[in-house]
């Protein structure tokens, strides 16, 4: 893959993530949010689109004719203000055309997300964050260090595949280009954390379903693959803490192999916990005040094996235990 066509999947990552959230706010008639979203946008995908012509022979079942309407029909309808419209066509052609692109490069490269530079980096930052909230959240000092000792054989340890997918976890690229992965659940099935298509759109809408008026902290069971962590603190304010308990070694570890925890990992509003036995969200869910707002990854609830632990989380998710009924 040469170094322009990489930089043309990457650019449409973030596109894509910036166009779902520019479509949401259309949805809801938040036209100003919107709107200046758009005009961030807008060198982006003329950027990308002027990339795809460039590069004609690379894209040659994608018709230039096709992408010259597609612009055309965006500028008239954001010039008549016909914002339904203007939604439709980013969403329908302009999200659909990108993710086309994505797929596209993924299945002629044949590429692996997996870059073992990035990998390294994104662990160091994983155990400086980890020893540092170890510290914070463990006071017995013989606790505290055997707890980090076992974070650093883990970290040390090496991800094999085989085994992993013989446990049930899986990675997959996404329609957009990101990741996301499978994990076993507690009925012996391997679900999905994420969706397999706009990731940073279903992000950006759970994470902002648990924003809270006045909330100076949120406490959340589930980092996931990192994604709807990274949208919560795009969203909180700067004086906000968000404290994250993962159990699962081996999903933090997937997280570093294949996506950019990097980039949002080292935020210091960010508290993320490795907690294999729950006993540190258990006792920062008994010390919540009334500033504190309890959130909980339900794929990854479903990932938790231990049933003491897991009906202590239910609580926060009374919903859940009717549909496990049904």
């Amino acid at each position: 893959m040469t170094e322009h066509i990489m930089e043309i999947f990457q650019q449409n990552k973030e596109l894509l993530s910036a166009l779902g959230q520019v479509v949401i706010f259309f949805r809801e008639c938040d036209y100003e949010k919107a709107l200046a979203l758009v005009a961030d946008t807008a060198e982006g995908i003329r950027t990308v689109t002027d990339a795809v012509v460039a590069e004609e022979q690379y894209f040659k079942n994608v018709s230039v004719e096709s992408v010259a309407e597609m612009i055309s029909g965006i500028v008239a309808a954001k010039k008549n203000r016909d914002y339904i419209l203007l939604a439709d066509l980013l969403e329908l052609q302009v999200m659909r055309f990108l993710c086309n692109i994505q797929t596209f490069i993924i299945e002629r490269e044949d590429f692996s997300a997996f870059d073992e530079g990035d990998y390294q980096k994104n662990l160091e930052a994983l155990d400086r964050k980890l020893r540092r909230s170890t510290t914070l959240f463990v006071k017995d000092a013989d606790e505290r260090k055997q707890r980090y000792s076992r974070i650093l054989r883990l970290l040390e340890a090496d991800l094999y595949p085989e085994q992993l997918l013989a446990q049930g976890y899986c990675v997959e690229f996404t329609s957009c280009g990101e990741m996301t992965a499978g994990v076993p659940d507690i009925w012996g099935n391997t679900i999905y954390l994420h969706t397999n298509h706009h990731v940073s759109q279903e992000a950006f809408l759970l994470a902002r379903s648990w924003m809270v008026p006045g909330a100076k902290k949120y406490v959340v069971f589930g980092f996931g693959m990192g994604y709807v962590v990274k949208k919560l603190l795009e969203l909180v304010e700067s004086d906000v803490w968000v404290e994250v308990y993962e159990n699962d070694m081996n999903l933090l570890k997937l997280a570093c192999a294949f996506s950019d925890v990097g980039g949002f990992i080292a935020d210091k509003r960010l508290r993320l916990v490795y907690d294999p036995d729950c006993t540190l969200v258990r006792k920062a869910l008994k010390q919540k005040d009334g500033q504190t707002q309890v959130c909980i990854h339900y794929p990854s609830l479903c990932h938790l094996m231990g049933e003491e632990n897991r009906e202590m989380l239910l609580d926060y998710v009374p919903w859940a235990r009717v549909i496990e009924q049904c």
